[in-house]
């Protein structure tokens, strides 16, 4: 079986991006699983390669051509032609912001045309996005207008422990607002089919996040798990899905880490990552549940700070290449089954 194509989006010109999608593309490991294709600035990625020696051969590649570029080189889909001054490391600008769109939508699109099989994206700035025009909190909310997907989530994973969202980018002090019983039970629904469908788990052992200290403690300490949390977990156990809880978020972590649940889903942002970065700081990945592709990310952010000087650490877009490929070809075989 011909190894999988991840198309892999550079991430914000300005930010660590095309530095970590070099590193980790020219990876054994990636190699050996996939065929990567760079969607980004062709210009951006050379310039970015002459700074530090080790890099890959860049070869261009057009739509209708093989992804076959040869021992060691990397082929690019250019999509923009950013100027030095555009690009400028560390220094976003609403021309990054228009750039990361076009590389989002072109490595969404040969997803969807299984020009492709998987895609990885690099990390994006939310701000450039929205200086550019983009009104998107993020990748998530963008690629589910862009594959007309209903209902989206994110799962963040590391080696020991799998987290899923029930909200995402929003104030904390709007969480509780947000919460119902559906988007709790829709999100255990996604989670369920995913570890099936992505991990080969046939019947996997879900956990819920309570959202209040204590789980509430009897109402002491806010309603939501009564009214809203317990409600929708007894809803899916009803459709034969396997949780628990809610139960108090200090201490599910910890035993969902040592093996005890094949995934936590939490209430809010912080919740999840907080654990699965504490675990995974290097290494972590995301995988975005609901869509018709396959598409994993980073788990980190653009670091202008360190942007162009060679020191960003490449560990989790490489997690997130091979994650992709491993799911890619996993959903191969259950085409040939």
């Amino acid at each position: 079986m011909a190894k999988p194509i991840v198309a892999v989006t550079m991430g914000d010109p300005a930010g660590v991006g095309p530095e970590v999608v070099l590193k980790a593309s020219v990876h054994p490991a990636v190699r050996e699983a996939c065929r990567p294709l760079v969607v980004g600035d062709w210009e951006v990625l050379q310039r970015t390669r002459k700074r530090q020696r080790g890099y890959p051969q860049l070869v261009p590649w057009e739509r209708g051509q093989p992804v076959a570029p040869g021992p060691g080189a990397i082929p690019v889909y250019g999509l923009t032609s950013l100027s030095p001054r555009q690009s400028r490391p560390g220094h976003p600008s609403r021309a990054c912001g228009e750039a990361v769109y076009r590389y989002i939508r072109g490595a969404t699109e040969l997803a969807l045309a299984e020009v492709a099989d998987a895609m990885a994206t690099a990390p994006i700035s939310k701000r450039v996005l929205q200086l550019a025009g983009y009104r998107y909190p993020g990748h998530t909310e963008l690629l589910a207008e862009l594959t007309s997907a209903r209902e989206v989530r994110m799962m963040l994973l590391g080696e020991s422990l799998r987290v899923v969202l029930v909200t995402v980018h929003l104030p904390l002090m709007r969480v509780a607002g947000r919460l119902t019983r559906k988007r709790i039970r829709v999100t255990l629904e996604l989670t369920h089919q995913a570890l099936r469908e992505y991990f080969g788990i046939s019947r996997p052992r879900l956990a819920v996040a309570a959202l209040n200290p204590h789980a509430g403690e009897e109402g002491i300490f806010g309603r939501e798990e009564e009214n809203i949390i317990t409600p929708a977990v007894r809803e899916a156990q009803a459709r034969r899905i396997q949780v628990q809880g809610p139960f108090p978020a200090d201490s599910l972590f910890y035993q969902a880490a040592r093996g005890d649940y094949d995934a936590v889903v939490c209430m809010y942002h912080d919740q999840g990552l907080i654990p699965l970065k504490l675990l995974h700081f290097f290494g972590g990945a995301a995988l975005t549940l609901g869509l018709p592709i396959i598409r994993t990310s980073v788990d980190h952010g653009t670091a202008y700070e360190i942007a162009g000087k060679d020191r960003a650490d490449s560990s989790s877009m490489r997690e997130a290449i091979l994650l992709a490929a491993r799911l890619a070809g996993r959903k191969k075989m259950g085409r040939k089954e």
